[in-house]
């Protein structure tokens, strides 16, 4: 129940139910205080209680219950690093209970009592509605939490007297036991506990021993944490498939709400998130889901929901899904966020929200994987290199060095412009370009250079160092009269298979 209502708020004032089962076998799975007072009971068929007025029906979604169960993991590693799954029942098919331990967290949190309130309030930032028991007996902590509502707060010794007023059904002992217990009479854990020991084992067996143990507080323990995770997700099953753009920014903005709300507990971002839209099927057939996947890799890690909305809104722009949206899925990679002191003489560094959405709308206009930094590859090969996703760099100071290094740098016409190169004794002497004869000053080369001759993409080049007058003045004849002697160097080569000339570039 409450894996639906934290992602529908609005539903927190109406009598819910939730449905499970296929027809004609659906009945209803959970329902909150509203709705019982509705009428509504668990186990009804669907027809029995659809009979009922003022009663809101969702259907039971797993993947719903594991981001509801991992929001309230993070609740939990939020106060200690120690953490796991609580103890159910066999024939229970989820888990609603988190073990934590809080041995060394008084230090930083306070008394028990204050760790305990300010778990139930971190919980309600996730949306979850919980109750919190502290014990020195990780299992009657379960208990407590399980049977009391609210917190609750056990001293050291009192474990039998706190677990004497929960009924056998706050143990969770299995069914077949709470039976047999109530044609013996027993009702409560303080008349359980109250049994011998010999007695429990001869008709019980280890198992019943196990139980009665507990019933007294004194079942013993070992706490195994669970790692931390390295993804966080959310997943929302849509009660009618969505085929606009609008409604569809409106669920997601739901999801991230409670991602960040997730990611703020441990100080983190976002570095990465991936949207998983599951369409609904127009082939009755196809029984396998069909997918709409969008991964968005942000420059700075970001703790801004809007500005990741805004980024989801161009990017499902530019791809839209094919048919209407029946489930969503957000999986998001998280991040440090980035801390630094400025220094007075640093350059301003871009705002993170401004360059996210200025790379998403350069990549909208000029297409998928070419905006980003360049990086050279491994290899000898001309215009050898690959856009990597752009992260900005942190910023540092200059400081004052030693003698500077003058480089060359070229810059490269794309595409290569087509030239004719005249030889005389074996050297060059003049090149044409555009319509423009010109005389060669100087030279260097030839460098005749080779590659991937096993592949299907060999290449091979014989490249020139050429001094010309400009092709380009960058001087007009009209503002000034030296453009005629303005001289510039270019790279020319020769491609062997078309056997043509280009000018590759001019040195800057």
């Amino acid at each position: 129940m409450q894996a639906v209502v934290r992602l529908e708020p609005d539903l927190r004032e109406k009598g819910v139910a939730i449905l499970a089962g296929a027809a004609p076998l659906t009945k209803v799975f959970a329902t909150n205080r509203r709705a019982r007072e509705l009428g509504v009971e668990t186990a009804m068929t669907r027809v029995q209680a659809e009979a009922l007025q003022g009663v809101v029906w969702r259907w039971r979604s797993l993947s719903q219950e594991a981001s509801a169960y991992a929001a309230l993991l993070d609740c939990a590693w939020a106060i200690s690093p120690r953490a796991e799954d609580g103890p159910k029942r066999e024939e229970e098919d989820f888990c609603d209970t988190v073990v934590l331990d809080l041995a060394g967290c008084e230090k930083l949190f306070g008394s028990p009592e204050k760790i305990a309130h300010d778990l139930k309030r971190i919980a309600s930032e996730v949306g979850l509605e919980a109750n919190v028991a502290v014990a020195g007996n990780p299992l009657a902590a379960v208990c407590a939490a399980q049977g009391f509502f609210g917190v609750t707060v056990i001293p050291a010794g009192d474990e039998r007297l706190q677990m004497g007023r929960l009924s056998l059904e706050g143990l969770r002992i299995p069914l077949e036991f709470v039976e047999t217990l109530r044609r013996w009479g027993v009702r409560t854990c303080k008349e359980f506990a109250a049994l011998p020991e010999i007695a429990i084992v001869e008709r019980l067996g280890q198992e019943g021993l196990r139980w009665w143990r507990l019933a007294q507080g004194t079942n013993a323990h070992p706490l195994i944490a669970k790692d931390f995770p390295s993804t966080f997700e959310e997943h929302m099953d849509l009660e009618s498939p969505v085929d606009l753009l609008e409604p569809l920014l409106f669920v997601l903005n739901r999801l991230l709400e409670q991602l960040f709300a997730r990611l703020r507990l441990h100080i983190l971002s976002i570095g990465e998130i991936k949207v998983t839209l599951t369409l609904e099927r127009n082939d009755s057939r196809r029984k396998e889901p069909v997918y709409h996947v969008r991964t968005l890799r942000l420059p700075v890690p970001a703790r801004d929901g809007k500005l990741l909305l805004k980024l989801l809104r161009l990017d499902l722009e530019a791809h839209p899904p094919s048919a209407p949206v029946a489930a969503v899925s957000m999986l998001t990679t998280p991040a440090r966020a980035l801390s630094q002191q400025l220094g007075l003489f640093l350059p301003r560094s871009p705002d993170p929200e401004r360059l996210g959405i200025t790379l998403a709308r350069i990549q909208n206009i000029v297409g998928e994987g070419r905006v980003g930094a360049p990086v050279l590859l491994d290899t000898h090969g001309p215009d050898s290199f690959q856009q990597n996703r752009f992260v900005l760099p942190e910023m540092k100071e200059k400081r004052a060095g030693g003698e500077k290094q003058t480089t060359a740098v070229m810059r490269i016409y794309r595409p290569p412009l087509p030239a004719t190169l005249e030889f005389r004794g074996g050297r060059p002497t003049f090149l044409s370009c555009e319509g423009i004869r010109r005389q060669i000053l100087a030279f260097a080369g030839p460098w005749k250079r080779k590659g991937d001759w096993w592949s299907g993409t060999a290449w091979a080049r014989e490249e020139w160092d050429i001094e010309i007058r400009t092709l380009r003045p960058k001087v007009r004849a009209e503002v000034s009269g030296n453009s005629e002697n303005e001289t510039a160097l270019y790279r020319v080569y020769k491609d062997p298979r078309a056997k043509r000339w280009f000018v590759e570039g001019i040195y800057d």
